[in-house]
């Protein structure tokens, strides 16, 4: 009997509890059955990735498939969350993807010269985030490879 394997979560760092929730709801329409993690800032993130603090029993081989990256975080920074990961030999092949309200072309070159894998402005509504959650189910998830996936979608 073939056991189907848990699914890898996606670590979501973002501190707007409503726009978390619209995230959560977009990935149930979509048919994305994955679980999210959500951090609300910087420090928590990096607390969950080196399983410190609350977050001492987390699995230790349960990094995140990818990261969804809110840039305008209170304290630490989506910039130096993403220095952060990008520096560390263990942490750096977790893809980021910004989804940030921003469309500043300064946040988008800087989030890329950080690391970024992608950059995605956040939809204006439920169908918009819908379909960008379709795009990196199918991207990140069917098309590409990406370290340590297991999930069947």
């Amino acid at each position: 009997m073939t056991q189907k394997k848990k699914p890898v979560p996606i670590l979501v760092v973002e501190d707007s509890p409503e726009d978390f929730e619209v995230l959560e709801r977009a990935c149930k329409k979509a048919g994305f059955d994955v679980p999210l993690y959500r951090c609300k800032n910087g420090e928590e993130a990096v607390n969950l990735l080196y399983k410190e603090g609350e977050f001492e029993h987390y699995p230790s081989d349960a990094n995140p498939a990818l990261i969804l990256l809110d840039l305008n975080l209170p304290g630490l920074d989506g910039h130096a969350l993403m220095e952060t990961i990008k520096d560390d030999q263990q942490l750096r092949y977790i893809p980021i993807i910004v989804l940030s309200t921003s469309g500043s072309s300064d946040d988008v070159l800087r989030s890329y010269q950080n690391g970024a894998n992608s950059y995605i402005q956040k939809p204006e509504d439920m169908q918009g985030y819908v379909s960008m959650v379709q795009d990196i189910k199918t991207y990140w998830f069917c098309r590409s490879k990406i370290p340590f996936q297991r999930m069947h979608v």
